[in-house]
């Protein structure tokens, strides 16, 4: 029961956090002053030793809070429940305007959003591919970049694409206004203003991560470091071999990079880099200013503050993938990461912005009035009076479905005949007479009929389940009705109706897979892969509605009509014109239950 898309996967080469455009100014008569000032202004760092009083103080750290953003209502009466405040997919970037107003988040599959006036707000993009950079160019313009040479402008009418070659571009950095330099894949450099150039690199590694700062960016990557000015790219030479990930740092002051095995690099104003002492071996994503220090993010939750060779580490409160940060001189700094994770890095603690658990849920129910929803690797997830949580599990197997039976009880079943009995304080694992993968069930505490993999049927109590098997029936993931007189459907477009003792099979006169079943007051509806919906009657089916993303759920609505949902997060409705979308935004997320409690869905 994996879903990929979901997991917290850390991209080859992690994902670079943006770095602001950084303008300096010089007057003539300064040019006078000598060489030293030109350098100065073309690096934006000057040549005099820095004075370590000069550095600002490292905080007393501070516990963790949690603090998440309001949730607002999707439309048709829905409103997040959990996560708070909405479903998001991971996140590989974020780039904090200058005014520290506005911060633009982009991730896996094509998704970004930008915070502005408090709110986070979509920002369609138009594609797939997964976006691993993203830089404000303007004031309401950013270019996100990411997988397959994908090129994205980001204006307030959308995006406009542009051609970006083949390689997987890793991290992208505002350069003037409306100009950017991307970075990427087999040493891929690519100056963006109207069009795209590509300049000569000096190495066929991958670059991962960049900074501007003036006229010079500073880009990192599989134990390379190099500074670009112009059209001009050299390398410089580092203390280690470990793949560096990131670079970054404020206005003024040293630049620091950061990698694998814990490395945190620091460049000094004669050009050397050396490496600081961090204690850690983490595989450090991400770094940036953040309130006239730098702040480091890594892929084990952690967030390092760094001043000058002193280094400090602030709680978190996750111990998940962080994938970048940014921020400013005067802060907060955001930080982006797995499962829709955002957090935001205050004077001395970190402050997370998103709250409840981010697992890929596969269905709920409820034990005196408290929602229990099941999930991969085992995972439970509880409603208590301040919101949602993980509890403990007895099982890494994936769970599939909870069925009611008892008060104050639940039934989960899963992969390799997992079984697990839910009670408000406790999860057991049961003995199982299968190892098949068990996906659906219905009964009660007296009696059981589950269905799961290779045509898998149990029937009989819990605690005295008995197997058996329908044979060429393929996976069955669904059924509806009681042990007495259910429907079950599968693979390859099966229908079969059970009872106590047998089957019979329903010839439905389609191969795709049937992914869900419900019986509602307006009939029996199946519903699977290329959008197909099913109604069945008797022995006899009927397509219903064919085409779009496949539907993994259907049952009964707010309204009392039949709905379905499925991948895209696509919400379908039947009214009396047959079946129509409503305008639920998940933000792209798979949809994989529908539960019904009174009028509650």
């Amino acid at each position: 029961m994996s879903d990929e898309g979901d997991r917290a996967e850390l991209p080859r080469g992690g994902a670079a956090d943006g770095a602001k455009l950084m303008v300096a100014a010089i007057g003539l008569g300064a040019l006078a002053l000598g060489g030293w000032l030109l350098h100065d202004f073309l690096t934006g760092e000057a040549l005099l030793p820095e004075a370590e009083e000069a550095l600002p103080e490292l905080p007393e750290p501070g516990e963790p809070q949690e603090r998440p953003m309001v949730s607002t209502g999707e439309g048709y009466g829905w409103t997040w429940v959990n996560p708070q405040p909405r479903w998001m997919p991971t996140w590989y970037a974020v780039d904090v305007a200058d005014d520290g107003a506005r911060a633009a988040i982009v991730g896996h599959r094509g998704a970004a959003v930008r915070y502005e006036e408090s709110a986070i707000v979509v920002w369609p993009t138009g594609t797939e591919a997964s976006l691993r950079g993203v830089a404000w160019v303007a004031a309401r313009e950013a270019i996100a970049v990411g997988d397959d040479g994908t090129i994205l402008r980001l204006g307030p009418g959308g995006a406009t694409p542009m051609e970006g070659g083949e390689a997987t571009l890793r991290a992208i950095v505002a350069t003037a206004e409306g100009q950017a330099l991307a970075v990427g894949d087999e040493g891929t450099i690519l100056r963006i203003g109207d069009g795209v150039r590509p300049l000569v690199s000096s190495t066929d590694a991958h670059l991962l991560g960049a900074f501007a700062r003036g006229a010079t960016v500073f880009a990192v990557g599989e134990g390379t470091i190099l500074r670009i000015e112009g059209d001009a790219v050299a390398a410089e030479a580092s203390p280690v071999t470990s793949t560096l990930r990131a670079v970054g740092g404020c206005m003024r002051g040293s630049v620091y990079a950061v990698g694998d095995r814990g490395v945190v690099l620091r460049r000094h104003a004669d050009g050397r880099w050396t490496r600081l002492a961090t204690q850690v071996n983490d595989m450090f994503t991400g770094v940036s200013c953040d309130h006239g220090r730098v702040a480091a993010v890594s892929a084990q939750g952690r967030v390092l503050l760094v001043s000058g060779d002193r280094v400090l580490t602030l709680p978190s409160g996750f111990d998940g993938p962080w994938h970048a940060v940014d921020g400013g001189a005067d802060g907060p700094s955001w930080v982006v990461g797995a499962g829709g994770r955002l957090a935001t890095i205050e004077a001395d603690h970190v402050r997370t912005r998103t709250a409840g658990p981010a697992v890929p849920i596969r269905a709920m129910g409820a034990i005196g009035g408290a929602l229990v929803a099941v999930g991969e690797w085992g995972r439970i997830v509880r409603q208590s009076a301040t919101g949602f949580a993980e509890a403990e599990s007895p099982t890494e197997s994936g769970l599939a479905s909870l069925i009611p039976i008892g008060e104050g009880r639940l039934l989960a079943i899963g992969d390799f005949g997992a079984l697990v009995d839910i009670r408000h304080d406790r999860a057991t694992l049961l003995g199982t007479p299968t190892q098949s993968s068990l996906r659906d069930g219905v009964g009660t505490a007296e009696a059981l009929l589950i269905v799961g993999s290779g045509g898998t049927v149990l029937r009989g109590p819990p605690d005295a389940l008995a197997a058996t098997v329908i044979a060429d029936a393929g996976d069955l993931w669904a059924v509806s009705g009681t042990p007495a007189g259910a429907i079950a459907v599968g693979d390859g477009g099966l229908v079969v109706r059970l009872n106590e003792t047998g089957f019979h099979r329903v010839d439905c006169d389609t191969q795709l897979t049937l992914r869900d079943v419900a019986h509602t007051p307006a009939g029996t509806f199946a519903v699977g892969d290329d959008g197909l919906i099913l109604r069945i009657d008797g022995d006899d089916c009927a397509v219903d509605r064919r085409g779009g993303p496949a539907l993994h759920a259907v049952g009964l609505g707010p309204e009392g009509r039949p709905i379905a949902a499925g991948d895209g997060g696509v919400v379908l409705e039947r009214g009396d014109d047959g079946w129509t979308r409503v305008g639920v935004n998940v933000l792209g997320a798979s949809i994989r239950t529908i539960w019904r409690r009174d009028r509650n869905v």
